[in-house]
């Protein structure tokens, strides 16, 4: 049985790590932890529970801090968790039988984000690889290991697999998010890596991202103008299935109550997003309020063909759904919109859209 190490990273978590602990009971051969400067009973209460404590001053860089904690993984597999995430149960035994397959080189989560107001929101990030000297995360913030997954799957011929047994996440918790100054700190990091790169458009999208999260698009539009230069510049973006969200939020920034010149944009940076699912789904979006309801609904079909390999695949696939569901809605052909809805619901069926569509939909003639 290939064996596996937990790999994480970890400041000042005492108050989360007793849950942390007995959910990764029995899930690992060896936990390796990096601890960049805590101050409570973090280090005592890793140590009581058998992990490998290493310490590395902390210098603003989170993909520094990763690697680090890759460096001392001595199992054929690493999974990296945070603190604030919880396996729940039957999750060990679902990473046993998975890495057990010669075929699968790399893993996503299914990550749960519990938000305010009892909102779930379903990620998939990339948690679980096979150990190779070749995978080191990139970027001070938002740290992602991605290229260097996907250029190990390339050259073994392995592939991707996605764990369906859910990760609780509770980082993006109010009181997570405040009692920490998420805010101020991720933005400090990100100017930080724009100043080591100023090409890199990787830290320009997470940044939009942050602004879009804290309701402060109003600061988007410089970001945005840096992105759509850079664009047409040629310069490309790693991973590539964000590029469609990128477009996205540069066309929020820059024209946000204006449709039609969003759309110019959009189709201008084809090249670059096109690939995406995301990517048509926004410009199906614009198409419908413009009331060009056939080229909407070509562009939303087409999101669903372009969903491969996409850890967002699940939004993109819900958001593509919902737009056909409301497109058949407004003619009338309720049978199509019935099978648009509960598509949709099987994939998001506490999705606010889709339960209003299906409360509709259930008064309408068969």
């Amino acid at each position: 049985m290939p064996s596996l190490s937990l790999c994480m990273i970890v400041r000042n978590e005492a108050g989360l790590l007793p849950e942390f602990i007995a959910a990764v009971a029995g899930l690992y051969d060896q936990w390796v932890a990096v601890d960049t400067g805590s101050s409570d009973g973090t280090v005592e209460l890793l140590e009581k529970a058998g992990a490998e404590v290493h310490h590395l001053p902390w210098q603003d860089d989170f993909a520094l801090a990763r690697n680090e904690s890759l460096r001392h993984a001595r199992s054929d597999w690493i999974l990296v968790l945070d603190a604030d995430e919880f396996p729940q149960k039957g999750f060990a035994e679902e990473v046993r039988a998975l890495i057990a397959q010669e075929k699968i080189g790399a893993a996503n989560i299914t990550r749960h984000d519990e938000q305010k107001n009892g909102i779930v929101r379903i990620g998939t990030p990339l948690r679980l690889f096979r150990n190779d000297p070749s995978i080191r995360y990139r970027y001070r913030i938002h740290e992602d290991v991605s290229a260097s997954v996907i250029a190990l799957l390339a050259r073994t011929g392995r592939e991707f697999a996605q764990l369906a047994t859910p990760v609780r996440h509770v980082g993006y918790l109010p009181a997570q998010l405040h009692s920490r100054d998420k805010q101020a700190r991720d933005e400090r990091l990100l100017q930080l890596a724009l100043a080591d790169d100023p090409e890199d458009l990787y830290s320009r999208y997470k940044l939009l991202e942050q602004y879009r999260f804290w309701g402060r698009e109003r600061d988007m539009g410089p970001v945005a103008a840096e992105c759509r230069a850079l664009i047409q510049r040629g310069i490309r973006i790693h991973p590539a299935h964000i590029a469609g969200d990128l477009v996205d939020m540069v066309r929020l920034g820059l024209f946000p109550d204006d449709a039609a010149a969003g759309i110019e944009f959009l189709r201008s940076a084809a090249d670059f997003a096109a690939h995406t699912g995301h990517y048509h789904v926004a410009l199906g979006s614009l198409y419908e309020q413009c009331r060009q309801p056939q080229l909407a609904f070509r562009h939303f079909a087409r999101a669903l063909q372009l969903l491969t390999g996409d850890p967002a695949r699940r939004l993109v696939e819900t958001r593509a759904l919902t737009g056909l569901t409301r497109l058949s809605m407004a003619i009338a052909d309720w049978g199509s919109a019935r099978e648009f809805a509960q598509a949709a619901a099987r994939l998001a069926p506490d999705d606010p859209e889709v339960r209003m569509a299906l409360d509709f939909l259930a008064r309408q003639p068969r």
